[in-house]
């Protein structure tokens, strides 16, 4: 009765696209000449071209000589409105919100990529009258970092952001709510702590370079710290040992450090082999927020500087595809092209387990099932709505 039911699934289906090239992240390999059938926001077949009969009322998309992937994520973001298009159009059908204005985000749940956030980042005081803003609450106690986590647990963020000047009281205050709250933490190393501490206390991510101990940034430097491979040695191990992801940013650092960019390039490139040695799960974010980071193209961007530092193409694009999903624990929904997942899905020109920077070369981008038309006016304006558009 296979065929009956894969013949009501043709029936209903409300887009096709045929003999493409399928990116198996898991497996690291293409399968060649598939047809991957979507009805409504799901993947429901992804079947040999030559063997899975499309009918003439579904709309489709010539896939020969293109690649799929799975939507790509930036997973870290501080977003402005205006960032919602241009992400989609850059294939980024995910992003991870690291710290922004709860009900401006709230608002844009359904207004571009999907979103997962903290609201406000929980932080420190820098002077003794900081009263911090919208997008960051100032901790000053343990019982103020247990009821920040509380209070936002009741609006229904994804996870808490931690950031740094929090005293090691109100860090593991807001620990301890975070994971009687079950609700994953995330963010910078506190000045009060180290990386193993915040690792031995759960924290899920480590963003930007944070990873590394302060005795060791000589490393960024072109230096070569006495002791020091001991030491970041010994961090890798507990990373590993505490499943603590990361999420360096690399290319943010353009930015923050433009001068001592190509050093610091060179530094992280000396620490990658310990870091694939030890199994250590990567993100792949930007810090998009930042003035002078371009929204979608710098994740592109970073997915290069990863290979530049000594990954795989493969390694990279794990890093905004798979890794994303599982670090969500959303891998039933979302990080491959598999029936059953969702259709959040980027169609390439080129191969881009060949070469990372092919990820650019988008044709078309689907999200929910929906081809999306980057010139729709209302796309970063209204409820999100992807139209159904001719892909060249």
């Amino acid at each position: 009765m296979l065929w009956l039911f894969n013949l009501l699934v043709l029936a209903q289906a409300s887009l096709a696209i045929t003999h493409v090239g399928v990116v198996d992240v898991r497996a690291g390999k293409i399968v060649s000449d598939r047809t991957v059938v979507i009805r409504g926001r799901t993947i429901v077949i992804v079947g040999d071209a030559r063997s899975t009969d499309v009918s003439p009322e579904t709309r489709t998309i010539d896939g020969r000589g293109k690649f799929l992937i799975p939507g790509l994520w930036d997973m870290h973001v501080h977003l402005d409105e205006s960032d919602l298009a241009a992400l989609l159009t850059a294939g980024i059908t995910g992003a991870r919100d690291m710290g922004g204005d709860l009900e401006q985000l709230l608002s844009w749940r359904r207004r571009g990529p999907r979103l997962v956030f903290a609201g406000p980042v929980l932080r420190g005081p820098r002077s003794e009258n900081d009263t911090g803003s919208a997008g960051a609450w100032v901790i000053r106690t343990a019982e103020q970092g247990a009821r920040a986590v509380d209070s936002l647990a009741l609006r229904g963020v994804d996870f808490i952001k931690v950031h740094e000047d929090l005293s090691r009281e109100a860090y593991f205050a807001i620990a301890y709510a975070a994971k009687a709250r079950h609700l994953p933490f995330v963010g910078h190393v506190a000045a009060s702590l180290t990386p193993i501490q915040v690792s031995e206390a759960g924290q899920r991510s480590i963003e930007h370079l944070e990873f590394v101990p302060d005795r060791c940034l000589g490393v960024f430097a072109g230096q070569q710290p006495s002791g020091c491979a001991a030491a970041i040695d010994s961090v890798v191990d507990a990373l590993s040992r505490n499943g603590t992801w990361l999420d360096p940013t690399i290319g943010s650092f353009r930015i923050f450090a433009k001068q001592q960019f190509p050093a610091i390039l060179a530094g992280f490139k000396t620490l990658v082999p310990a870091l694939r040695a030890h199994h250590i799960k990567l993100l792949a974010g930007t810090d998009l927020g930042t003035t002078g980071i371009i929204p979608g193209a710098s994740l592109h961007d970073e997915l290069s500087l990863l290979v530049a530092a000594g990954f795989t193409p493969l390694e990279a694009l794990r890093a905004a595809t798979l890794n994303p999903a599982e670090f969500l624990d959303a891998t039933d929904s979302l990080g491959t092209i598999e029936a059953g997942k969702l259709a959040d899905l980027v169609l390439l020109r080129a191969d881009p387990l060949r070469d990372i920077s092919n990820t650019r070369s988008i044709a078309a981008v689907i999200r929910d099932g929906r081809v999306c038309d980057p010139h729709a006016r209302d796309l970063a304006h209204s409820e999100f709505r992807c139209a159904f558009g001719k892909v060249e």
